[in-house]
């Protein structure tokens, strides 16, 4: 494909997301006609493969697929898993002269330096590294800014100004398990049927029954054979975010203690969740900009990046 100015991706720990901007325009990356692919690779035989393909057999090959190659890339796992999704980005986006990665928390300088390799591995330029809370952060004014994700296993908090993290904290009760691990239990209890947090094939069922719970009261689950699927309804999704949303009021004030402000100017709550909007809401801070889809946030990012400088063959 040819070349565009800007490629913004977001390699999340199920789906990958990314925006390109070409002559002053942007919009959103297609996957076969999709906004969105897995963000998981397939491992064979010396390489790696990404997209719905790797998907299709590593349900059949569970043992070779990687669900989430950007938190095994962070914490010291292979760059060519990564690259091996960049590189699917890049097939539908062009090539990029220019290219910023989002990662789910700020990253130490190591986990970076592989980040760059696998970017160099893939033929990519060099990526600008950006988190999700300086991301957010930036469909805000000037800051403090309070960011809050609400993530699958608690929500994380985190106050930026500008381009630095000041603090961070994940709003967890003590000895109560995750969210999506709590939602598992429940499941394997209806279903009869082991709860393995390790197997990543249950906690993908847990993503899509999350999901369908935004937008309905129950959600089917699929569990192994010989199992039949169980239902999981908006209550027990409330109850397990619940038991950790209780600590959010004191958390907040922890937090911007540890950053050293007063007040956050601004707060952007990143994924639309009426039960975290509406504990945010009772503290009395300032009424939340929610980032309800990935692409929002790329977008974001795409219009306030440094104009790139266009390869010599484009000028």
């Amino acid at each position: 494909m040819p070349a565009t100015d800007l490629v913004v991706v977001d390699i999340a720990a199920w789906w990958v997301t990314a925006v390109l901007q070409s002559e002053g325009f942007d919009r959103p990356v297609l996957f076969d006609g999709r906004a969105r692919a897995p963000s998981g690779v397939l491992q064979g035989p010396g390489a790696y493969t990404a997209g719905i393909n790797a998907l299709t057999t590593g349900l059949v090959q569970p043992e070779a697929y990687r669900p989430d190659p950007m938190t095994l890339l962070r914490h010291g796992g292979p760059p060519a898993a990564v690259a091996a999704v960049l590189s699917h980005v890049a097939e539908r986006s062009g090539r990029p002269a220019a290219l910023t990665v989002v990662t789910a928390q700020e990253w130490d300088r190591p986990a970076r330096g592989r980040l760059e390799q696998a970017a160099a591995t893939a033929g990519l330029p060099r990526p600008r590294i950006v988190s999700t809370a300086v991301a957010a952060a930036a469909q805000a004014g000037p800051g403090p800014v309070l960011v809050c994700v609400a993530g699958a296993a608690w929500p994380e908090l985190t106050v930026v100004d500008g381009q630095r993290h000041l603090a961070a904290s994940a709003v967890r009760a003590p000895g109560a398990p995750a969210i999506d691990e709590a939602l598992l239990r429940v499941a394997a209890t209806r279903g009869g049927a082991d709860a393995d947090p390790d197997d990543w094939r249950l906690t993908r069922e847990i993503e899509h029954a999350r999901a369908t719970l935004g937008v309905q009261d129950r959600a089917a689950m699929l569990l192994p054979e010989p199992y039949q699927a169980v239902v999981l309804t908006r209550d027990d999704l409330a109850a397990a975010k619940a038991v950790h949303l209780d600590r959010l009021p004191d958390t907040v004030k922890l937090l911007l203690a540890d950053a050293g402000v007063d007040r956050a100017r601004s707060v952007v709550q990143v994924g639309e969740d009426a039960q975290v909007g509406a504990v945010l809401s009772d503290l009395g801070l300032a009424p939340a900009v929610i980032v309800r889809h990935p692409h929002e946030l790329l977008r974001g990012l795409a219009r306030t990046a440094p104009p790139p400088r266009r390869p010599w063959w484009r000028r």
